[in-house]
């Protein structure tokens, strides 16, 4: 096996399943050189704010395409005229959640990942470089397994993990897969003990090899609004809490480092499961009777605003409050690098057409940024020139 360096090209990244962007963020963050020239996604909504914060459409319907293009309906042909050497991938989670039925690769919302799986070896030039975000449970379905049977079949390197934005310093508990796959220059390989589909390992810890980082989220306090605690539009009903008997769900309070993930129901009467609440008064209050729930009204419970859950999902949002110290600078490009809400443009801002339910919505259906940078910074794009292995 030989080593040889490898001059990086700018990255032409499509976005596909694009949601309101968070990959492309992510892309900012990751800082590499580079664009994302084009993102698809069916969201008629999402594609709306995507439009107003990158001014850009979904899709490209004007410049390729006569009528809108659905991913499942994308051919070889279209996807080569990008000329992309990159391709950033959310799918659906519903095939694989706990709360769905778990169809997996039999679900009708899978269609469109296993068609760009099945239209990789028909590329002219097939990507040099994956990036794929999913919810727990993926690493375990067969559509996982056809991806990286296909990945192997065109002599990918690939890494997968299953990480949280808290080891990354974040304080929001949102366990997610990750998979980065990176085209090695030499062919298939002939040696079949080099199928990485054979030797998987899902990696649980951050860096992956070294020693690992301990980065303390900052308290709650710091990612809150101002104003927000009295607003009635954000105060749990109490006829919603007074129909929550022995349903628990995760109280905190602004000294907390902590929140649990964020859904797509959050900011509903479902408040269960979908997210953290916010405790607002009698702060010295930390035990809860759940069987109890009249005792929870005198608490000020609320929901976190779309731009709370937006600053703990590391979305660039404009500046407001005390903000987080600056981090350490890294000595090497790739390594680790302490989190700093980010706050530079493009921000993730919501056209006024765009309800709250529509937002916390379309967060829920998101991902952390800042994770999602990191990973394409220190492992899909380590370095400005890399050693590949030649197999």
């Amino acid at each position: 096996m030989a080593k040889v360096v490898q001059e990086r090209r700018p990255i032409r990244a499509l976005e596909f399943f694009s949601g309101i962007g968070g990959l492309h963020y992510g892309f900012h963050l990751s800082g590499v050189l580079g664009e994302v020239v084009s993102s698809f996604d069916v969201n008629t909504v999402g594609n709306e704010v995507y439009r107003h914060n990158f001014n850009k459409d979904p899709n490209n319907v004007s410049i390729l395409f006569s009528q809108f293009t659905s991913i499942d309906t994308l051919s070889a042909k279209d996807i080569d005229r990008y000329q992309a050497n990159c391709w950033l991938m959310s799918p659906p989670c519903q095939p694989y959640t706990r709360g769905g039925k778990m169809l997996d690769d039999q679900d009708p919302r899978a269609k469109a990942l296993l068609h760009l799986i099945d239209i990789l070896p028909k590329l002219s030039q097939p990507p040099e470089y994956i990036f794929l975000e999913n919810v727990l449970n993926f690493e375990t379905s067969r559509s996982r397994i056809i991806l990286l049977t296909q990945l192997d079949s065109l002599s990918y390197t690939v890494h997968e993990c299953l990480l949280s934005p808290l080891q990354f310093g974040i304080a929001n508990d949102r366990l997610r897969y990750y998979l980065m796959a990176r085209r090695r220059s030499a062919g298939p390989s002939a040696d079949p003990t080099t199928k990485y589909s054979e030797r998987a390992m899902v990696h649980t810890r951050w860096p992956f090899e070294g020693e690992e980082v301990s980065y303390e989220p900052v308290e709650l306090a710091r990612v809150l609004e101002q104003g927000v605690d009295e607003m009635e539009e954000f105060r749990v009903p109490e006829k919603d809490l007074l129909k929550s008997f022995d349903f628990r769900f995760d109280i905190v309070r602004q000294t907390d480092r902590r929140t649990s993930a964020f859904t797509k129901a959050y900011g509903s009467r479902h408040f269960y499961k979908a997210g953290s609440i916010l405790q607002t008064k009698q702060i010295d209050v930390t035990s809860y009777d759940f069987t109890n729930p009249s005792t929870l009204i005198p608490l000020g419970l609320r929901f976190f605003t779309p731009l709370e859950v937006a600053r703990l999902h590391a979305f660039p949002v404009p500046p407001f409050g005390a903000q987080p110290d600056p981090p350490s600078e890294p000595e090497q490009p790739a390594e680790p690098r302490s989190f700093r809400q980010p706050t530079s443009p493009p921000y993730l801002e919501f056209p006024p057409t765009v309800t709250t339910i529509q937002r916390h919505r379309l967060l829920g259906n998101s991902l952390n940024c800042w994770v999602v940078g990191e990973l394409l910074r220190c492992v899909l794009f380590k370095m400005k020139s890399e050693e590949v292995n030649e197999w």
